[in-house]
């Protein structure tokens, strides 16, 4: 049975192989955006990003809905260890520095090899592929992490992701824990093991063969 790297070294590595140095993605309308993990000095940008969403776009990350965040809470939001958790962000490049436009992580929980998943965003930019790439990512983390399974309650009521999700191959499976919630969940295919180089297999070949003196 595969487990879930306890070592925070070991599984911090591994979210840097799915995302590693910032990831360029060219979005829908020509856009040019990055994928990179979320740091805690984002705080003041995913405060803007949280604060620019749309009530339903709240409602569709956060379910009971969430106003402005109070200090406190935002640094929980971007304090992420990579280990039982982890966050991924889409930002566009500004003249300043560059803005934010979407988030999706996921948190570590039971059973064991699974993690729950949540995704956001901005009104402006959905349905430009920002979500289809902050999703693949973050599968390729979860591979490379151990885990086996990714699931997420929506609302019933949110029908726009729940074909999103549908789309990107998870599966409605059961009531969420709360009234109104559906469940969709897709298992991570474990990456195939990597082709032995030639080389290196012609010679454990050799090495492995019977010794034949020259005469």
């Amino acid at each position: 049975m595969r487990q879930v790297p306890t070592s925070p070294a070991v599984a911090i590595a591994a979210s840097l192989r799915a995302v590693g140095h910032p990831r360029s993605a060219t979005l829908r309308n020509g856009a040019p955006a990055r994928i990179r993990p979320l740091r805690t000095e984002d705080a003041q940008r995913f405060g803007a990003f949280v604060g620019q969403l749309s009530e339903g776009s709240r409602g569709c990350r956060f379910h009971a809905g969430i106003g402005d965040c109070e200090p406190a809470a935002l640094q929980q939001l971007v304090s992420v260890d990579g280990v039982r958790q982890v966050a991924l962000v889409a930002t566009l490049p500004l003249v300043d520095g560059e803005a934010l436009i979407g988030e999706a992580r996921y948190w570590v929980g039971e059973p064991p090899g699974s993690a729950e998943l949540a995704i956001a965003v901005a009104d402006a930019w959905q349905r430009q592929g920002v979500a289809d790439h902050l999703i693949d990512c973050l599968l390729e983390a979860a591979r490379d992490a151990g885990l086996r399974r990714l699931y997420g309650d929506v609302l019933a009521s949110h029908t726009g992701l729940i074909g999103f999700l549908h789309r990107m191959g998870f599966q409605t499976c059961a009531q969420g824990p709360g009234g109104g919630l559906l469940r969709l969940e897709r298992g991570v295919a474990p990456r195939p093991p990597q082709p032995e180089r030639r080389p290196l297999g012609a010679l454990r070949r050799w090495l492995a063969g019977p010794f034949v003196p020259r005469p």
